[in-house]
């Protein structure tokens, strides 16, 4: 994402959506215990989305809406996380690890459109692949070129003269090669991204959303409480998706989501509230354990971090002991106690990749743990001694109230153990982004939710040549600004080792780099509850995030409240 990409659930730039101030009645149960719409699956989103481009989709509540319209070749299995094939039948990699060939699935359809002649979506073909990806080395300022940025033959001579990339090449309309500069260990996994979603030239140049997805836009469907999503009747896959529409709902704070969820007006919602878990299952214990159930509580490791920003190129936190101060200023375990109710996998006490990805010693990285005394000392080294002269902080944090409650203790313990300020911006994800394209703020509350199950999507955070000239121009997914020409080495060999035990080593190297370093401070690795109604079937919930929709059913004989959306 997710995009991954700037990932929200709990905190507001998690690459996820944060609020809205929409206000919802809610509906009465029906005699029956009946949703008025059985065959539409609901969800939650805090705040409206940023994009519905798959270059442009650096947000979570983009990305689940995206992913049910576009499609990229490959996608993620939602239970190991491996690749598998998409609009591509299958694919081919040639012995030296740089030629990639592959075959597309016939019969896929975009979905039906007016761009398209007599409104009926075409076939996919290897032409609208190749397309895509020009489009993607054509828009430099896109997420999905940082992805892609050095890594196909040829695509940094398109970008300058234009013409053909003469690392992607045609062979027939259903087959169609790449061929790398370098060998990569995780092209193959971007090409189950969002970001590598393929578009169709017409949709494009008219601007609307069509893809090859499960589910399908309409921006009638698009309103001020929810974007719904119609069921794609032509899709690929024949018989399925199973639910008429999915609707991605405003319902701005965790705790509004959860009285929604349990008035049945939600069917899944995840990333619960710091609520006490053991509090909701006390409260409606009896819904846990009748038969059938009424709710399906499950917890599961999400790959993703949340961390405290500092923009490294600007004053005060181009000095090293500043940020190191203010990493030990920070009790993490008060945060995940007192504010997140223990709801995580652990405080951020290592490095800025997540113990979700697997194999990975992410615990071999040692980050600084709170001590107030080494952190004034280093404040005094900085030419700071009781924060005399210090200059009043921005912080960015989004609006929800969790996220706002972080940002206060944050400020809260600056404070209180080095004598400094801090002024807090609430702002939504949008602002925040534009607030760090612009150097309007020193620090900010981040989140990471991996695009690929891999350190190497962590570690783009921080790799030093997407930092922009000027201080004032974008530099994302590098929003901390930070320069470190071992890192940058570290990484660009971690991205051209296949083998996984010798790329991990590298990756530890680098993340110590990080949190040594301190471009960003992490604050807590993320576990998430989920709440299903027992009526939903086939969900499955992944350490990434990802909705995959065909499989899900709705049972409507389980179902037990009448559904109120207004759409």
């Amino acid at each position: 994402m997710k995009k991954i990409v700037s990932i929200f659930i709990i905190v507001s730039s998690f690459l996820m959506s944060c609020g809205s101030d929409s206000n919802v009645e809610n509906n009465d149960s029906t005699e029956n215990n009946q949703k008025s719409n059985s065959s539409c699956l609901d969800f939650a989103i805090a705040e409206k989305y940023n994009s519905l481009d798959p270059i442009h989709i650096t947000d979570v509540a983009s990305f689940h809406i995206g992913s049910q319209i576009f499609e990229p070749l490959l996608r993620f299995d939602e239970q190991d996380l491996s690749v598998k094939p998409l609009l591509a039948e299958s694919w081919v990699v040639d012995e030296d690890n740089l030629t990639h060939t592959f075959t597309l699935k016939k019969g896929v359809f975009f979905q039906d459109n007016d761009c398209f002649e007599g409104g009926k979506g075409r076939e996919v073909k290897a032409a609208d692949v190749l397309y895509s990806f020009k489009r993607i080395f054509s828009e430099t300022n896109s997420y999905a070129y940082s992805l892609l940025k050095g890594k196909i033959e040829g695509s940094e001579e398109f970008m300058n003269d234009g013409g053909e990339i003469s690392g992607i090449s045609i062979v027939d309309d259903y087959t169609i090669t790449f061929k790398l500069k370098n060998p990569s260990s995780n092209f193959v996994s971007l090409l189950a991204t969002m970001s590598t979603s393929i578009v169709a030239k017409e949709a494009i140049e008219k601007n609307v959303a069509i893809g090859t997805g499960p589910f399908i836009y309409n921006k009638d469907l698009d309103t001020e409480k929810a974007v719904t999503l119609s069921k794609n009747n032509n899709y690929h896959v024949k018989g399925k998706p199973h639910v008429e529409c999915v609707a991605f709902n405003y319902v701005k704070s965790g705790q509004e989501q959860l009285d929604w969820f349990m008035s049945g007006k939600l069917d899944v919602i995840t990333g619960l509230p710091s609520k006490s878990i053991k509090e909701i299952v006390e409260e409606k214990i009896a819904d846990f354990q009748k038969h059938p159930v009424k709710y399906v509580l499950e917890r599961y490791p999400q790959a993703a971090t949340t961390y405290l920003n500092l923009n490294t190129a600007k004053e005060p936190f181009n000095n090293i002991k500043v940020r190191k101060a203010i990493a030990m200023a920070i009790n993490k375990n008060k945060i995940v106690d007192n504010i997140l109710k223990g709801e995580a996998a652990g405080p951020g006490d290592h490095g800025i990749v997540t113990a979700a990805i697997n194999k990975y010693d992410y615990s071999s990285v040692i980050g600084y743990e709170f001590d107030a005394a080494k952190a004034k000392q280093l404040l005094k080294e900085a030419g700071y001694e009781n924060g005399s002269g210090f200059p009043n902080l921005i912080l960015a944090a989004g609006k929800g109230n969790t996220s706002l409650r972080i940002a206060f203790e944050i400020q809260k313990q600056l404070l209180s153990n080095l004598n400094i300020n801090v002024e807090i911006s609430s702002v939504n994800i949008a602002e925040k982004n534009n607030m760090n394209a612009k150097s309007e703020c020193h620090m900010s509350l981040n989140g990471w939710l991996a695009e690929y199950p891999d350190p190497t999507s962590f570690l783009s955070l921080y790799y030093g040549k997407n930092v922009a000239e000027s201080i004032e121009e974008s530099s994302f997914p590098n929003e901390s600004r930070f320069k470190n020409d071992e890192f940058d080495k570290l990484y660009e060999q971690a991205l051209i080792t296949l083998d996984d035990s010798k790329r991990y080593e590298l990756c530890l190297s680098a993340d110590q780099i990080i949190a040594s370093e301190v471009p960003g401070i992490p604050l807590w690795y993320h576990e998430d509850y989920l709440l299903i109604q027992s009526s939903v079937k086939g969900y499955k919930p992944n350490p990434m995030n990802i909705q995959y929709l065909v499989d899900v059913k709705i049972e409507p004989a389980n179902l037990h409240a009448e559904k109120g959306k207004g759409k």
